[in-house]
C-alpha cells in the first residue's frame, strides 16, 4: 500500500512539473512570437520607407531650404515627420537641428504643392526650412535627415 501511495505522488509531482514546464514553455514562445512580430513589422516598415534629398538652398543670411522627397512605397504619417532628426552644418561642425522650437535652430515643414501638413505620400516632397542661429557663409555644408525608423538621406553642398 505505500508503494501505491508513493508512486501515486510521483505521478502527481511528475504531472506538476510536466504541467510547469510546458506552460513556461508556451508563455516564451509567445513571447518570442510577439517580439518576431514587432521585428517583422519594423523590417516592413523601413523596407517601404525610402527618402532622397534632391536640393537645397539658401533663402536668406540664416535660413535654408531643403528639399527631400519619398521615394519609398508607403506614406509617412504627419505626425511621424516631426520626430524626423535633422542635421545641419558647415562639413565638420554639423549639428543637431530641433523640430518647431520657439527660437533657432530650428527646423519646420511643408509638403511642396500641399496646402498644409498631412502625410507624406509616395513621390511628394517635404519641403524643410531650417532658421539658424548663426549667418551662413561660403563654404561646404551638410545636411542629414533620419527618419523615425532610422531610414536616412544625405546632402552636401557648396555656398
Amino acid at each position: 500500500m505505500t508503494s501505491a501511495i508513493a508512486e501515486a505522488i510521483y505521478t502527481i509531482a511528475i504531472v506538476i512539473a510536466a504541467a510547469t514546464v510546458a506552460g513556461t514553455y508556451f508563455q516564451n514562445t509567445a513571447q518570442l512570437n510577439g517580439a518576431l512580430n514587432v521585428a517583422s513589422q519594423n523590417a516592413k516598415d523601413a523596407a517601404m520607407t525610402s527618402l532622397k534629398t534632391v536640393f537645397a538652398a539658401k533663402t536668406s543670411s540664416d535660413v535654408i531650404e531643403v528639399w527631400v522627397k519619398n521615394i519609398g512605397t508607403g506614406s509617412i504619417d504627419s505626425v511621424l515627420i516631426s520626430q524626423f532628426d535633422v542635421f545641419f552644418g558647415p562639413k565638420g561642425s554639423y549639428r543637431y537641428i530641433p523640430y518647431n522650437k520657439t527660437s533657432s535652430p530650428k527646423w519646420t515643414c511643408s509638403i511642396a504643392g500641399n496646402n498644409g501638413l498631412s502625410d507624406l505620400h509616395p513621390g511628394e516632397t517635404l519641403d524643410i526650412t531650417i532658421y539658424l542661429d548663426y549667418s551662413l557663409s561660403t563654404g561646404d555644408y551638410y545636411f542629414k535627415v533620419i527618419a523615425y525608423n532610422g531610414v536616412s538621406s544625405d546632402y552636401s553642398f557648396s555656398l
